[in-house]
């Protein structure tokens, strides 16, 4: 069963009554669920405490005197259990004393018996909101570090306006999509488009990057765990599947996700379910998915690295994102845009005839993110001057003028362009301008560390 709110169908907030007055306990729950709640009723501390422990709750209704527990002290238990639970405790003996120590000890809000069913489920939808903040600022720490601007999304070229229409097309609906593009060519900014533009917009967009975290940690960061599923793990932790729950879901890089974790992940993109670490109970979630790689996943398939099943899965609609080598015309336009971004204090910058012909020319392996760090450096490095010069670029571009030459005539000629190597050159450039410094190099780049490592064949 689902609600629907402000248009858009959602799964129904999960309510939890504990009450050892029966008909009281069960007025609440057909009342609830003719507003569209899913209730459970439990008439004793540890009936409440087995369900907990069975399947998630977002709000639980807790009388403070049960025949088996104290509900004060149950609350603490409870929210040991279910950290984001919100808990709404209701007592027949109204006291200020009592009110203050729930609410010191974490309960959203209280009730005084009698009280009104309407009253009642206005207190539940103001806790669920709570705990929806509360998750949502979760997310937003843990994805601080990713959040892109909309640079990619600048210029005129008809690969472009191609993407902008696919990606009009698929957002309205719930079709997962495969994102496909070198690094730096804006996957996660497509992503990200495709959640602002589809009916999930108001909820969560929760990303994860599969090359960036070892098997075992992205296991615990996709599924979260019980405390004590594993040495150090000291409390209950969400994984980012259950944060997103009702959002979209990003996977980068899923070509780099282990086997044994896409057996898991298979299951749960085909019927919303998962398990956390050391549980012994199941949980649902309601997402939209959407994965990115720079791998060509059939030669994955064929290597055995990448499961067949899911790779279909994956398949069912794809947007394939140009490299800027292949969106010339658009390369001026952006180097004006990131100018006008990184010029401080209203300072006005512009390009020579000579860096534009440079800019214009370029390879550009680290695409529309390296092209960003290009002119973000050059600006610092021109100082008070207006003009941007071909000096305030990297020698390595300067250096890479005659191969581009070269690449032209062998393009001509039909000669076959091996990609990985002019890519594989160009990073021992970059690593040579660093000096040898790996993590400055990778920032120059764009990439990770690891990803640097990868794409230099372990040089440097």
């Amino acid at each position: 069963m689902t609600r629907k709110r402000q248009g858009i169908k959602v799964p129904e907030i999960r309510v939890l009554v504990v009450d050892d007055e029966e008909q009281l306990a069960e007025a609440f729950r057909k009342k609830l669920s003719k507003e569209g709640y899913a209730v459970d009723t439990a008439s004793t501390g540890s009936e409440a405490i087995s369900l907990v422990k069975q399947r998630p709750f977002d709000v639980c209704v807790l009388d403070i005197r049960l025949p088996d527990a104290d509900g004060v002290n149950l609350l603490e238990t409870l929210k040991e259990m279910e950290p984001t639970l919100e808990i709404i405790m209701l007592t027949g003996h109204a006291s200020i004393d009592t009110a203050i120590q729930s609410m010191k000890r974490g309960a959203y809000d209280y009730l005084s018996k009698p009280c009104k069913l309407s009253e009642l489920s206005s207190v539940i939808l103001k806790a669920y909101e709570k705990k929806s903040l509360k998750e949502r600022n979760i997310v937003l720490q843990e994805q601080l570090q990713r959040v892109e601007t909309h640079d990619t999304f600048i210029g005129e070229s008809k690969q472009m306006k191609e993407i902008q229409r696919l990606i009009s097309l698929v957002a309205p609906s719930d079709v997962p999509v495969l994102i496909l593009g070198e690094t730096g060519t804006g996957k996660e900014l497509v992503a990200r488009a495709i959640h602002a533009m589809s009916p999930r917009s108001a909820n969560q967009f929760v990303a994860v990057n599969s090359s960036t975290l070892q098997e075992s940690i992205l296991e615990s960061e996709l599924f979260g765990y019980k405390k004590g599923a594993f040495t150090g793990a000291h409390n209950d932790k969400i994984g980012l599947l259950e944060l997103a729950n009702r959002g979209t879901f990003f996977v980068d890089e899923v070509g780099d996700m282990g086997i044994n974790i896409q057996a898991k992940f298979l299951r749960t993109l085909e019927t919303g379910v998962f398990r956390r670490l050391g549980d012994t109970r199941e949980s649902k979630v309601d997402v939209r998915f959407i994965f990115a790689t720079n791998k060509p996943l059939e030669n994955e398939v064929k290597e055995k690295k990448f499961r067949k099943d899911l790779f279909y899965r994956l398949n069912t609609f794809i947007i394939a994102l140009p490299s800027l080598r292949e969106r010339k015309d658009d390369i001026l336009l952006l180097a004006d845009y990131f100018l006008r971004k990184f010029a401080r204090g209203g300072n006005k910058k512009a390009l020579s005839d000579e860096a534009m012909k440079l800019l214009s020319d370029y390879w550009w392996p680290g695409n529309v993110r390296e092209l960003a760090n290009v002119i973000e450096r050059a600006v610092l490095l021109s100082m008070a001057r207006t003009i941007i010069l071909c000096d305030d670029l990297p020698q390595t571009m300067m250096e890479s003028r005659p191969d581009n030459a070269q690449n032209e005539k062998r393009h001509v000629q039909g000669e076959t362009l091996d990609l990985k190597k002019v890519e594989k050159e160009h990073i021992r450039r970059v690593l040579k301008l660093a000096e040898g410094n790996k993590s400055k190099a990778a920032r120059l780049l764009g990439i990770s560390r690891k990803k640097l490592y990868q794409k230099s064949g372990g040089d440097g």
